[in-house]
């Protein structure tokens, strides 16, 4: 079962403010005030163009958590990683702000083998832990992540 990540409003500012901003540059003004070398009209700049524009963009689309086959299957754009869910020892509520394959301060802390931690931030945590529950009955719930699971009901 797919888990797109949950996205917050002030990541969406962050992401698309920029985008939208750097359209509005070439589209409107053509060349950036007072840029003397032109990027936008030699092949490297096309690229650095498509780098700065795509890769947030991918990361927006593409962010979400595949449970399949034992195993939760994190992909964040070209940033992927796998948890064996028999692995995994705790769930708990994290509002974490590290860098992590999440677009929402909402988390879920993953404790898995020995000392890893992946981080997530799912659309749905209430389905995303019980089919992690019901595949692995040690884990595990943390007494915060089940209380903000029920009052976000």
């Amino acid at each position: 079962m797919y888990f797109p990540s949950k996205k917050d409003t002030w990541l969406a500012i962050v992401i698309w403010g920029p985008i939208i901003l750097f359209f509005l540059i070439y589209i409107i003004a053509g060349e950036p005030i007072d840029w003397k070398v032109p990027v936008y009209k030699i092949v490297l700049g096309f690229f650095m163009t498509l780098l700065i524009i795509g890769l947030p963009l991918w990361m927006w689309f593409g962010t979400g958590y595949k449970i399949e086959d034992g195993l939760i299957k994190i992909k964040s754009g070209p940033f992927k990683s796998t948890v064996r869910i028999k692995e995994i020892e705790k769930l708990s509520a994290t509002r974490n702000p590290l860098s992590a394959p999440a677009l929402s301060i909402d988390r879920i802390e993953i404790l898995h083998g020995m000392y890893n931690i992946a981080i997530v931030s799912p659309n749905n945590k209430t389905e995303f832990i019980r089919i992690l529950v019901n595949e692995n009955s040690n884990i595990h719930v943390d007494e915060n992540l089940i209380n903000h699971v029920r009052d976000k009901r």
